[in-house]
């Protein structure tokens, strides 16, 4: 009965650690230099980029150039929960856009703010707005 138990045990031990994704070096370095950490993947989907012109010309003002630049070829998005915090307690988010295995750009994700998204070397300028924790 032991010996079962302890068979089923390990079964479980290796199912929740094959399951675990392994964060991917390249994207915790890029989120890294620009003073950003990971604490877990949430998504990752290959889409095509389709962005209507109005909301490009916004990305543009953000700082999000790259995105017009892949209109219409396949990327692949991953989205992350950061370990920073807004003043409300919620993670923030980074989304990380690759084409041909190559970072593209990214962008972050504010919950508690509109619109949203920021550019993610804007990390002092949202502190020193208190818009999110330090």
């Amino acid at each position: 009965m032991k010996m079962k138990m302890f068979l089923i045990l390990l079964g479980i031990l290796f199912v929740s650690a094959c399951s675990r994704e392994i964060l991917n070096e390249e994207h915790k370095v890029y989120l890294s230099n620009k003073g950003w950490e990971i604490k877990k993947s949430i998504e990752v989907e290959s889409i095509i980029l389709d962005i209507p012109n109005e909301m490009l010309s916004n990305d543009g003002e953000s700082g999000f150039t790259f995105l017009s630049e892949y209109l219409g070829e396949e990327v692949t998005q991953y989205v992350y929960e950061l370990k920073e915090e807004d003043v409300e307690g919620k993670h923030l988010k980074a989304v990380i856009f690759e084409a041909e295995e190559k970072i593209i750009g990214g962008y972050g994700i504010l919950p508690s703010w509109t619109p949203g998204r920021f550019n993610l070397d804007d990390k002092e300028r949202l502190i020193n707005e208190q818009m999110i924790k330090q």
